[in-house]
């Protein structure tokens, strides 16, 4: 039977109970506060933005393959992941508790997945780095997008920049930490541009990891905390809980160091004098990484850019009045703020250390920070004019440009060719084609194991004859050897065994040694070959013409003067409580100890005559 005509009606109409009803279950499952916003436009913005964000992060992970390798600084972390793995802690050689890793996250995400896969910690760094380069680059790509809205068509800008440099290429493999600290930092600036106050201990937690991803990303943890907290406009309880949050993993860390280590800062961070002031090779470093790829000029582009949408802004929302510019949005001026001042910061410390010998490798991070804010902009016509000078640069750095192998002062190396052609391989990635390589100390160390005692195996010069002595007795090691490649040492010389470090980045005394001036960049405290034969041979030990028996008996006896004594115990004596208890109480004393360099010198001012 047919229903009346207002009974349809009310059927096909459904009541305002329920259409709210509707609605709110809407609203519940956008999440609580968040404003419905208009619908997206199915059409190309959409998929183009799409685009801008995929395409560069399939690239540089395409180039990073293509420039895949391993250095020998990485081959540091490897042997410290294969003595994790082995069930000997986080060290380099058993029985002499030495920090050789500058980046901690990086070391104990090689352990774990050596651990789970058993793979050879070498390659697992290259894929590792290469996933973490790309999912960099992709987090970076996405926050342009959530920042400058989701459906304005996007033009690429900043990415361009980044993405020809031959210098990202190499670091988004190379066995270091790099990688990890590209994904990390887009990964803070994701959180920042998104909706970070929606998730507040994960964003707390992320942003605190910077000392531990590598110690001068601290600094940009605190720049990002500081942003975080005053775009939060929270009550100073719940600032000063979120901070404390932030340092929970690095602080125990921290503790756990200065414990088990009996120093705050990794032993290169030591011996490099990461406090210290070097403004000329700091220059020299950057001019060495700018220079090649003419990167002043994509840098006074944007500059430019920014500069004009920042005028254009004023004018519009304050008749062009000058002090309109204090007037722009605080949100937007706080975020910019963030990349923008830590990574500068960040470049200004590079530079005021003294830089490094790898080509561009420690700018990079200062110079993706700095990038960030204008990765990908809203289209229009000064962003694609711009977008089109950027791009016209782009293709000739891609095709065109690339640094010296060397350069002129013979201090900053591009070390992805440098190990190309030590190895006589395009794709220098394994740790057994590092090890495999024919060098003479590699010989030398085969012949000490064979021999009827320990021998200490000497290199003070690359590829030159070597000197051999009868290894201490109470050093309980089948081999001994030095030599200035830490890396390849480490691959040569036996987990049991001693890689001893020259260079002084793992040497427990040697990062205490004051700092040569001549020496090269990162490697400024080269430990003489006195010191080597005092510490791991017996007194009385003959020696060979060219090593100072006076030098040798100097520093025989300032390694039992002052503080050395402590100092050696704090690292070789067996771990427990007590000693655990005294590392902890003394580190702050111990990092800032110094002492000469000369033995003799070193003698007469740990072991005053009375």
């Amino acid at each position: 039977m047919p229903l009346p005509s207002d009974q349809r009606q009310a059927r096909r109409a459904p009541s305002v109970p329920r259409v709210v009803a509707q609605r709110t279950a809407a609203t519940a499952v956008r999440g609580a506060g968040e404003p419905p916003g208009p619908p997206g436009p199915p059409g190309p913005p959409r998929t183009w933005n799409a685009l801008v964000v995929a395409v560069p992060a399939a690239a540089v992970g395409v180039l990073g393959y293509r420039h895949r390798w391993v250095g020998d600084d990485a081959l540091i972390y490897t042997r410290a992941v294969r003595q994790i793995l082995a069930g000997n802690g986080p060290l380099l050689n058993i029985g002499e508790r030495a920090e050789a890793s500058t980046g901690t996250l990086w070391q104990w995400l090689l352990a774990l997945g050596g651990l789970v896969t058993g793979a050879d910690p070498a390659v697992l760094a290259v894929a590792l780095g290469l996933l973490s380069t790309a999912a960099g680059w992709l987090v970076a790509g996405d926050a342009a997008r959530r920042l400058h809205g989701r459906t304005a068509p996007l033009v690429p800008a900043g990415v361009l920049v980044l993405l020809p440099v031959c210098a990202v290429w190499d670091y988004a493999t190379s066995g270091l930490e790099t990688g990890l600290v590209t994904c990390w930092l887009a990964a803070c600036w994701w959180l920042l541009a998104g909706e970070a106050h929606r998730h507040r201990v994960v964003t707390a937690v992320v942003l605190g990891l910077g000392p531990l991803v590598r110690p001068d990303m601290g600094l940009v943890s605190v720049v990002f905390l500081g942003v975080w907290c005053v775009l939060l406009r929270a009550g100073w309880r719940t600032t000063a809980g979120l901070v404390a949050v932030a340092c929970v993993l690095p602080g125990a860390y921290e503790a756990f160091r200065a414990g088990y280590y009996g120093v705050l800062v990794p032993l290169p961070g030591i011996t490099k004098e990461a406090s210290g002031t070097n403004w000329g090779r700091g220059l020299l470093y950057a001019e060495n990484f700018v220079l090649p790829y003419r990167l002043w000029f994509p840098l006074l582009v944007l500059a430019a850019l920014g500069s004009f949408l920042v005028v254009r802004r004023t004018r519009r929302g304050a008749g062009g009045s000058v002090r309109a510019i204090v007037r722009l949005p605080r949100r937007p001026v706080l975020l910019a703020a963030a990349p923008l001042v830590s990574g500068t910061l960040s470049l200004l410390y590079v530079v005021r250390v003294g830089g490094d010998f790898m080509h561009g490798r420690m700018l990079l991070p200062g110079l993706f920070l700095l990038l960030l804010p204008v990765w990908a902009l809203p289209r229009g016509r000064a962003v694609v004019a711009a977008g089109t000078a950027l791009a016209v640069w782009a293709g000739c750095c891609l095709l065109l440009w690339r640094p010296p192998v060397v350069s002129g002062s013979g201090e900053i190396w591009d070390t992805h060719v440098g190990y190309q052609r030590a190895t006589r391989n395009p794709y220098p990635v394994t740790q057994q084609l590092h090890g495999a390589r024919p060098t003479r100390y590699r010989a030398e160390i085969a012949r000490a194991l064979r021999a009827d005692r320990p021998q200490l195996v000497l290199e003070t010069v690359y590829n030159r004859p070597h000197l051999m002595f009868p290894l201490a007795r109470n050093r309980h090691a089948p081999v001994a050897g030095a030599m200035g490649f830490l890396g390849h040492n480490g691959i040569v010389v036996p987990l049991d065994g001693l890689a001893v470090d020259p260079l002084s980045l793992a040497h427990p005394l040697g990062a205490h040694m004051e700092r040569s001036a001549t020496a090269r960049a990162g490697h400024e405290k080269p430990v003489a070959v006195a010191w080597l034969v005092a510490e791991y041979t017996d007194p009385g030990t003959p020696l060979p013409r060219g090593v100072d028996p006076r030098a040798v008996a100097a520093a025989r006896h300032a390694l039992t003067c002052g503080p050395l004594p402590e100092l050696r115990d704090s690292v070789r004596q067996s771990m427990g409580p007590g000693r655990f208890w005294r590392n902890l109480t003394g580190s702050w004393r111990r990092t800032a100890f110094r002492f000469p360099a000369e033995p003799r010198a070193a003698e007469a001012a740990l072991c005053p005559r009375p």
